[in-house]
């Protein structure tokens, strides 16, 4: 039996189908995750040029920035899967997904960084990091962003931290197996008379460790 393409020539042959796609709608291609064997899944992110990035995160609340439409994503996976079928990528049965990021989004290149500097960022890597020893998650600020690597500014709640919300972590690109941005969503309870304000702890969970692709 043939050996089909490996994971890297299946990311290349989808991104040139999907780019241009979504450039037809005036969209970027944000990334691609390929997930799963026994029935692949390909989940292809769309972007607006101008995304919600530039957005204070309270007035970020839809899962669509400006610029992505459902209607758009329905097409752009229509044309997508036309071109995929085509060229017989997948022998078997096999899933396309076409979203916007979202509000937590998952990053794919160092370089889509910077816009969210200030912003908590989750990161998975695949090997424990050298400087905290056993360690592979980390979440915190993001503080700096260089060409092969960023910092965060560990969150005061991560209590494995050598000095919650002073200690820093390094990481470097090529050791990260998944990073994601993280939404804080605002604190909309309005205190009881004579009660304090509730804190504004809402977030959502750290991501699981499987499903993800080496950047």
């Amino acid at each position: 039996m043939a050996k089909g393409p490996s994971k890297e020539e299946l990311l290349r042959r989808i991104t040139e189908a999907a780019a241009p796609a979504a450039a037809s709608f005036g969209l970027e291609l944000w990334g691609i995750e390929l997930i799963g064997s026994g029935r692949p899944v390909a989940r292809v992110f769309v972007d607006a040029p101008a995304s919600a990035a530039t957005l204070p995160a309270e007035e970020n609340g839809d899962r669509l920035p400006p610029g992505v439409t459902v209607d758009q994503c329905a097409e752009i996976s229509r044309m997508v899967g036309l071109a995929l079928d085509v060229e017989e990528l997948f022998s078997d049965a096999w899933t396309l997904e076409v979203s916007s990021p979202g509000l937590e989004r998952p990053f794919f290149r160092p370089e889509q960084l910077p816009p969210y500097m200030g912003r908590e960022v989750d990161a998975l890597l695949w090997d424990p990091h050298p400087d905290f020893p056993g360690r592979r998650k980390f979440r915190g600020e993001l503080t700096a962003v260089e060409d092969d690597a960023f910092t965060l500014r560990l969150s005061a709640t991560d209590a494995s931290a050598v000095a919650p919300g002073e200690a820093h972590a390094r990481i470097r690109w090529d050791d990260v197996r998944r990073a994601r941005l993280v939404h804080i969503f605002p604190d909309t309870s309005k205190p009881r008379p004579g009660k304090a304000p509730a804190p504004k702890s809402a977030r959502t969970t750290a991501p699981a460790e499987g499903g993800g692709t080496k950047a």
